[in-house]
């Protein structure tokens, strides 16, 4: 039997004491047997003995069954030798009781007084432990309902912080840097042919990827103090808002769309974040002379896959294992795609780069479909036909044939 350390850093050998405790008192049962049984081979003993196991050797068995249970049960090993005294004092006490009767009230013969003695221990010490394993569970209990109630204070602790921290960024960082960007692009307005333009350039495009950063940070505060509660959302629509902003902030894209008419998901309001990083992503870390996106929608019964690739330099073999992680040492794509794998298993799905290479990169985010349209949703605007958004230096919007 494989035995637990105790708190002390020692071999815990209570669980194997019981054990050996009632394995001993079977043996002695059987011992006694067969030594009557040669002292007096003209009494037959079988039957009293058949009745003596199950009398007393059944209930040795279960002390010995509650050692090995009580080396893997939960019960913390400090208790253990409380349920160990437990056990010799009811052994103690109920047999010298009753040796006492049997001193003053001797049974007609020895074997009866032996058996007496011995049925008077293995009760007086089975009495003991299970008395012993109810007040270590009791204790047990109480010890996890502490832990889990301070658990539940630290938890509310973390979730007053994190709002405060929700309210910080959203009120207070969000608003400066929202103030330095719009200076930064007030002075390349007014400085533009200046040569120190450029350095104006750095500070706004630093001061857009920070609002985009902190922006991921309220979505991740967000997630985790919201309950999961989801509904079915249109995903033609969140991808058509998600296109139409890209579309606005990168000019220079091109964005080659296969999306069916109407697809519902179960997601909640932050479904949109999944796909803006996605999209963001394909044409920041495109580094090719005319950045080129392509989305795709594939259906299935009972999920709905969305591809997005692009035509960039990939993703290095070294960034591929950590790139959904939450460590942003090794990757230049922040926190965005962390955030896309939060929320894609926050509704039950998953996001994966399908492929990359120099030619570029594929990721496929796969939710849960809603099959029948909810009440309430026409589906007005839903793309029925593949879409091209934008010529390079056009601002088009181009609707193709299937």
């Amino acid at each position: 039997m494989q035995r637990r350390k105790s708190t002390e850093g020692g071999q815990d050998r209570v669980p194997l004491v019981l054990v050996g405790l009632g394995t001993a008192f079977v043996l002695l049962i059987v011992v006694e047997w067969i030594a009557l049984d040669l002292l007096r081979p003209s009494q037959s003993l079988t039957a009293h003995y058949v009745f003596t196991f199950t009398l007393n050797g059944v209930p040795a068995l279960g002390i010995a069954y509650g050692g090995y249970w009580l080396d893997r049960s939960p019960v913390e090993t400090d208790q253990h030798r409380r349920i160990a005294r437990w056990c010799f004092g009811g052994l103690a006490v109920f047999l010298a009781i009753n040796l006492v009767m049997i001193a003053l009230w001797p049974a007609e013969t020895f074997v009866n007084n032996l058996g007496w003695a011995r049925g008077t221990a293995i009760y007086g010490a089975g009495g003991g432990l299970v008395i012993g394993v109810i007040e270590g569970r009791a204790v047990h209990r109480a010890r996890v309902a502490e832990r889990e109630a301070a658990r539940a204070e630290h938890v509310e602790n973390q979730r007053r912080w994190l709002g405060y921290m929700n309210s910080l960024l959203r009120h207070e960082v969000l608003n400066t840097v929202n103030i330095i960007e719009g200076n930064a692009e007030l002075l390349m307005d007014e400085y533009g042919d200046d040569p120190s333009s450029e350095r104006l350039e750095t500070i706004r495009r630093h001061s857009r990827n920070m609002s985009g950063i902190i922006n991921d940070v309220r979505v991740l505060i967000e997630a985790t103090e919201e309950a999961d509660e989801f509904e079915a959302v249109n995903l033609t629509e969140v991808l058509t808002d998600r296109l139409i902003d890209l579309r606005t902030t990168y000019e220079e894209v091109e964005v080659e769309t296969t999306i069916p008419g109407t697809v519902f998901v179960m997601a909640d309001a932050l479904l949109p974040r999944v796909f803006s990083n996605l999209l963001n992503n394909a044409v920041e870390h495109n580094d090719s002379a005319t950045p080129r996106v392509s989305v795709s929608v594939e259906v299935t019964d009972e999920t709905a896959v969305v591809s997005i690739a692009d035509n960039g330099s990939g993703v290095s073999a070294a960034k591929q294992e950590t790139l959904f992680e939450q460590d942003t040492r090794t990757s230049n794509h922040g926190l965005g795609l962390y955030l896309v794998r939060t929320l894609s298993e926050r509704y039950g799905g998953r996001v994966d780069l399908r492929e990359t290479g120099p030619t570029g990169s594929e990721f496929v985010v796969e939710l849960p479909r809603v099959r029948d349209t909810p009440a309430g949703h026409s589906g007005e605007r839903a793309m029925a036909q593949p879409l091209v958004v934008g010529t390079v230096g056009t601002g088009r919007l181009v609707s193709g044939g299937p």
